[in-house]
């Protein structure tokens, strides 16, 4: 299948919502059809022409990241943090984002794959169900979280931050898997339901705050452990060696743990009747 490139021309002045811009919708569109679609920007309104050139490359032209196969490829060149909700309620093909982006990137994405080549804003992954989202810099505040109000963030899926993450990583996080491979900020793992999360780097204060379920994997010992949490607990070798088999194509130090390294254990959050599990293997 041929895939759609759209490289920014001129930078509007004003926050774009690009949530339109889905690699299945842009597919079955001529390049004239996608010049034309409307794009929200609060009070104003934008066309894609007026922001960007498009391209249309057949297979033999499909750019580096993007697999030569039938599904849809959307590539967006030159983004820059005015593109909110790139990649929102996306449930296939594949996005691939060369510089960084706005807030709401892969917002309740079902399928599908999303990779950000740069920084992404704020609510990253908010509330994802299914898919795969990689951003290769950093990325804001409640990443894999959900909406002010909301009682679930992430249920499904997998989201992969090479850098750092900012406050309340995965807040009411329910299901799947987020790994951060710099240093996480405060309230990482807040209110986790279920789900796994790893952080490589260090983690801020109140990290597994109201955690109930769920597990938090440290590659580095923190400074201080939660009061609320209990040390030990034996018996979950199992358990340690098929998800360090579930972690061996994830980014590193995760893909480099071994099944005969079990880590130190800690219980809690005991303040809310907890059962999700810390565990340590640096």
């Amino acid at each position: 299948m041929s895939t759609t490139t759209l490289r920014v021309t001129t930078p509007p002045g004003f926050r774009v919502d690009a949530a339109a811009l889905r690699p299945a919708s842009l597919a079955g569109m001529s390049v004239a059809e996608i010049e034309r679609i409307v794009l929200a920007s609060g009070n104003d309104r934008c066309v894609v022409g007026d922001l960007f050139q498009v391209l249309r490359n057949g297979a033999a032209g499909t750019p580096a990241g993007v697999a030569r196969d039938d599904t849809a490829a959307l590539v967006i060149d030159g983004a820059a943090p005015w593109l909110d909700r790139l990649g929102a309620q996306m449930d296939g093909g594949r996005l691939v984002v060369h510089g960084s982006v706005g807030d709401y990137s892969g917002f309740q994405m079902t399928g599908g794959v999303l990779y950000i080549d740069g920084n992404a804003g704020h609510f990253t992954a908010c509330e994802m169900r299914g898919g795969q989202l990689t951003v290769s810099g950093d990325s804001g505040d409640f990443a894999a979280g959900a909406l002010t109000g909301d009682m679930e963030g992430m249920t499904g899926g997998t989201l992969t931050i090479h850098g750092n993450a900012g406050a309340r990583l995965a807040d009411r996080m329910r299901r799947g898997l987020v790994l951060v491979g710099g240093n996480a900020g405060e309230f990482a793992a807040s209110r986790l339901v279920a789900g796994t999360v790893g952080v490589a780097g260090q983690v801020g204060p109140h990290y597994a705050y109201g955690m109930r379920r769920g597990t938090l994997l440290l590659a580095q010992r923190p400074t201080h452990l939660p009061p609320t949490f209990s040390g030990g607990g034996r018996g979950f070798n199992v358990f340690w060696s098929l998800l360090v088999r579930s972690l061996a194509d994830q980014i590193a130090p995760f893909s480099q743990w071994r099944a005969d390294c079990l880590p130190a254990r800690y219980t809690g959050d005991l303040a809310v009747d907890g059962r999700g599990e810390i565990l340590i293997a640096g």
